[in-house]
């Protein structure tokens, strides 16, 4: 069953000392790694398709590059994951599945200092493109204007936010270098995404509609993207280390208030992305008010591309069968037997 694998029991007998001394040697690096988030040079991963097809860098392109030209991808899609990699657990999966589930010719890269460059393994074997990449901030942020941030590192570190504000700077740098799509791991794809360009999503309308708060869980722009390069221009020159939305969340809103809408950049509705507020997605985890719950479930399959599920909120509780995020979860999955506590 797929999820957080059981955790093995620890004998206390003198016999197994040498183990735990190993454990934690192993501890410790997985700790400097998560700690650096720099570039590494990845251990051999055990799958043949992976060794051949993304980890060739002979050309001289990185290792993102060569994946994406050797693999003629339809669209790009990437993610971070800079937790423990036992945490990603199956409603993090189907965030995989789904993506792949509508774009089988895209390619996936998931940026991770935790995971181990085949945990995608299964995917690869069923025929689809996705790597597991060391993130390499200096690499990504090279001539832009996140490069000077990057000069204060050492102190950004201290901050109580910083894997947060780092994880900003990898989507921002990402899309703008090579464009494509950026996913957090909390968000269900359900439907294709090909046609959009250069939109986000309004996380908050006023009264009459109108767009009052974004959010950049979910981003798709164009290579070298102008708005994109105005939110690293933001970030750089307004950094607080001291707080998470004003990096964040909040970077998206201030930067699209000045910037004209247009090709350029296109603000979508809340029901694009966003169709249930932080506020009340509790309540779509739990078997209750059927009519209500089939009511936003009809006009999300016809009006939502993705479901953002708020995990911040969300992390803790178990979906109901019955419930609209258990049938998320199992609707847009390719792997739909298997099942979890999780989801």
């Amino acid at each position: 069953m797929p999820g957080v694998l059981p955790v093995a029991s620890v004998e206390k007998e003198k016999k197994t000392q040498k183990h735990v001394l190993i454990a934690a040697g192993v501890i410790a690096v997985c700790v400097l790694l998560f700690i650096s988030i720099r570039l590494v040079i990845p251990a051999e991963a055990t799958g043949k398709d992976v060794a051949t097809k993304a980890r060739s860098t002979a050309s001289g392109l990185s290792r993102v590059e060569e994946f994406l030209a050797a693999s003629n991808c339809s669209l790009n899609f990437f993610l971070a994951w800079t937790t423990a990699a036992n945490k990603f657990v199956l409603r993090y999966r189907r965030t995989i599945e789904s993506t792949l589930k509508f774009h089988p010719n895209g390619c996936l890269v998931v940026y991770s200092p935790t995971l181990e460059l085949n945990h995608f393994q299964v995917f690869w074997d069923m025929g689809y493109n996705i790597i597991v990449e060391r993130p390499d901030v200096p690499y990504l942020i090279a001539g832009t204007p996140a490069e000077k941030w990057y000069e204060g590192i050492e102190e950004w570190r201290k901050g109580q936010y910083f894997f947060s504000h780092i994880t900003e700077i990898i989507r921002l740098a990402t899309l703008f270098k090579y464009g494509g799509v950026y996913l957090d791991t909390d968000v269900i794809v359900m439907q294709d995404l090909h046609d959009l360009h250069n939109v986000v999503g309004t996380e908050l309308a006023g009264a009459r509609g109108e767009s009052k708060v974004l959010n950049g869980a979910v981003l798709l722009f164009d290579r070298g993207s102008r708005f994109i390069y105005e939110a690293m221009v933001e970030f750089n020159t307004t950094y607080r280390i001291d707080s998470w939305g004003w990096n964040g969340p909040e970077l998206v809103t201030r930067v699209a208030g000045r910037f004209p809408r247009g090709a350029e950049l296109r603000i979508l509705p809340t029901m694009a992305f966003y169709p249930i507020h932080w506020a009340k997605v509790a309540k779509y985890f739990r078997d209750e008010d059927p009519e209500d719950q089939h009511i936003v479930w009809s006009q999300m399959a016809k009006e939502t591309y993705l479901f953002h599920y708020w995990n911040k909120i969300t992390k803790k509780l178990v979906p109901q069968p019955g419930s609209l995020m258990y049938k998320v979860l199992n609707n847009y999955c390719l792997m739909c037997n298997d099942t979890s506590t999780d989801g």
